[in-house]
């Protein structure tokens, strides 16, 4: 059985808003062993609908729409379900918002209506929604998935690989997603998948750290070890720190974090010279390892992370361009791992990518002690 998510709203097609709802409930369902056939984004138009109902209905026994309920002017999506489907709805309760979902069954085929609000969809998906698709529309075989992530590898590093394991299961599907400085590998099948998550793990085993994000990973690794770590940040600005923080209990190890934006900054609180300073310069190989000594110097720290870096969109020269950014990894009494990351010219992309590889880089020295760009 495949299902289609249909996600209601001018702001989605304008784009005014990222639509997270599609994402979630595909992740949802998959994870349930459903398969989900096709995203569409309708206009709040009451004909576009109505008739973008009664389409999907045609390719799949089960639409999931998001959006348009509710008392404003746009909210048209309970009138067009109730033209495609004249029985009457089973209403589905909403104990964080004001509009209530339906859900309507009739004829082996459904519509699900929720919220277009991502903590009102979500919530009443959970409590509300998916025990009635599972008793409507039962799993005749089961579909069983796995993820695993990566850190600091390329596509085509992993890609060889995937093939092989596709050619010995030409039954499961396998996807790689990369995103900055990590990939996901997903696997999908009718056998369990427990095989395949592990002949990742034997393969890329200084790599592999499970599920979720990097920084999930280091904040696991660290409270486990009970190890603590301050951080040094330049061009990423905080978003080491931030990524590490959004994170519950991230006091147990987390330190803190010296922003040394300028170099004023960087001399007096993180002890870097003043001859480095002027020369090879702020960003440099020598700084960054600067920046970590200081901060085993200031703090108590087990493990310091260093950034220093020209994210742009100007501020390069000729032998430093845009996109130029040192990380330095140390472990408390023991050499500091060092070396220069090229980041995208973006802006965004290079405090990004620079922010995910320097949690990749202390994972792997947290975990493996394996150096990363020495």
């Amino acid at each position: 059985m495949k299902i289609e998510i249909v996600s209601i709203g001018n702001e989605l097609l304008w784009g005014l808003t990222v639509n997270t709802n599609a994402t979630f409930l595909s992740r949802e369902l998959s994870q349930g062993g459903y398969t989900v056939g096709r995203h569409t984004t309708l206009a709040d138009d009451p004909l576009t609908i109505e008739s973008g109902f009664r389409d999907a209905l045609e390719r799949v026994d089960l639409v999931i729409a998001t959006g348009g309920l509710g008392p404003t002017v746009d909210d048209l999506t309970r009138p067009a379900a109730e033209r495609v489907f004249p029985e009457k709805g089973e209403e589905l309760k909403n104990p964080v918002g004001s509009a209530p979902g339906v859900f309507y069954f009739s004829g082996g085929k459904g519509i699900v209506l929720l919220p277009g609000v991502p903590r009102e969809m979500e919530r009443m998906f959970l409590d509300e929604a998916l025990a009635r698709i599972e008793r409507y529309f039962p799993l005749v075989r089961k579909q069983f998935s796995a993820r695993c992530s990566l850190c600091l590898l390329k596509e085509v590093e992993v890609d060889p690989f995937l093939r092989e394991l596709k050619q010995k299961h030409p039954e499961a599907d396998i996807g790689i997603f990369p995103s900055m400085g990590t990939l996901q590998v997903v696997f999908r099948s009718e056998k369990p998948l427990g095989p395949f998550v592990r002949a990742i793990e034997k393969k890329f085993p200084t790599f592999y750290y499970g599920e979720g994000t990097i920084a999930d990973a280091v904040h696991r690794e660290m409270i486990e070890r009970k190890k603590t770590l301050a951080l040094a940040e330049s061009c990423t600005g905080g978003a080491i720190a931030a990524s590490l923080t959004a994170i519950p209990d991230s006091s147990k190890y987390f330190l803190g974090s010296i922003v040394a934006y300028s170099n004023v900054w960087k001399e007096r609180f993180l002890q870097v010279s003043h001859s480095t300073i002027k020369k090879p310069g702020a960003v440099s190989l020598e700084t960054v390892k600067e920046m970590v000594a200081g901060l085993f110097s200031e703090t108590d720290a087990d493990y310091a992370i260093a950034v220093s870096g020209i994210a742009g969109p100007t501020g390069g020269t000729k032998e430093k361009p845009v996109g130029t950014i040192y990380i330095a990894i140390g472990k408390r009494g023991e050499r500091t791992d060092a070396g220069l990351l090229k980041a995208p010219k973006h802006r965004a992309s290079a405090i990004d990518l620079a922010s995910q590889v320097s949690l990749g880089a202390l994972w792997r020295r947290l975990v493996h002690n394996t150096v990363t760009f020495s």
